[in-house]
């Protein structure tokens, strides 16, 4: 069963990506695990600072997916001829 078309990954796939690592980054930043158990830093991480970083850390990293995958594609092309 598929969730989402291959139409629909196709359309949004910037978005999708972008909206994962942003979350990824997000939750990864959200706590960190100690002896005495996870230490939560719910004050640290809504700062507009923090998520200023983690938007532009997502940002950039799906720039970067669009920017290979747009190369991969452009090379596949060139040795398919």
């Amino acid at each position: 069963m598929h969730l989402f078309s291959s139409t629909f990954l196709a359309r949004h796939q910037f978005k999708l990506v972008f909206l994962i690592i942003w979350l990824h980054v997000s939750v990864l930043d959200l706590f960190f695990i100690t002896y005495k158990g996870p230490v939560f830093l719910w004050h640290e991480n809504s700062q507009l600072l923090t998520l200023m970083v983690h938007f532009l850390i997502a940002l950039s990293t799906a720039i970067l997916f669009k920017v290979v995958a747009k190369k991969r594609v452009n090379k596949e092309q060139v040795l398919g001829e």
